[in-house]
């Protein structure tokens, strides 16, 4: 079984410029996320896609290969997904799964990896995402529009929780693919051919706005308190 991770890692973020380069205890991002990798009991050759120089050069972690990038990918509107295809199709075909993660996934230990590869290694299905517990029902939550609340479902405002039950959201640490998964027509990243792996909210970051970084940090600490092999 030939697996390949790939760390997309723009240099350009319109929201929160420079993120890709954030230090946390010391070290950047990036290279917990790759250590972690490392520290699998699985054997994951190691890939980073980026059009920025001065992150490739801060990468201290041995056996990294950076891979070149359409510059279409450089922009705001293509998505990962896309970029996934491409490395696929250009640099990653002799592989059996891509696992694809982020530069902000650093609460993601080695024995979290390890237990999604084997899920979707023995899944019929084709790809596997990470989902988190919503803190209540998705039902109840509301968007900020010109200054007023606007209820996403307005016909359930005063339904009682427990009569909604349990909702979970991509929680973006990583996504795992078979083959089989880049030679689909179409891809629906959600429909029934998609396993999932839970963790829980404090492996859940993403890197979009200044308080982003404290949270990072904080959850950083918490899961450093829990998983010993955490890099």
């Amino acid at each position: 079984m030939k697996i390949a991770a790939l760390i997309p890692a723009r240099k350009d973020s319109k929201r929160l410029p420079g993120k890709n380069k954030t230090k946390i205890n010391g070290d950047f991002i990036i290279n917990k996320v790759l250590n972690n990798l490392n520290n699998c009991s699985h054997d994951i050759d190691l890939f980073v896609s980026s059009d920025d120089l001065e992150l490739t050069e801060i990468i201290n972690v041995d056996a990294v290969t950076t891979l070149d990038r359409d510059v279409k990918f450089n922009d705001d509107y293509s998505t990962v997904v896309d970029l996934n295809k491409w490395h696929f199709s250009n640099h990653l075909q002799s592989y059996d799964l891509v696992l694809q993660t982020f530069c902000h996934s650093i609460c993601i230990d080695s024995s979290t990896f390890d237990r999604a590869i084997d899920k979707i290694i023995n899944s019929p299905k084709s790809s596997l995402l990470t989902i988190s517990k919503l803190d209540g029902p998705v039902e109840w939550t509301f968007k900020i529009i010109d200054g007023n609340i606007k209820p996403n479902f307005p016909n359930n405002r005063n339904s009682r929780s427990q009569d909604l039950g349990i909702s979970f959201i991509d929680s973006g640490q990583f996504y795992i693919y078979k083959r089989v998964w880049f030679e689909k027509d179409a891809i629906d990243e959600y429909d029934s051919d998609c396993d999932w792996l839970e963790i829980p909210n404090f492996q859940s970051n993403d890197l979009d706005e200044e308080g982003d970084i404290d949270k990072l940090r904080n959850n950083y600490t918490l899961s450093k308190s829990i998983f010993d092999s955490l890099a």
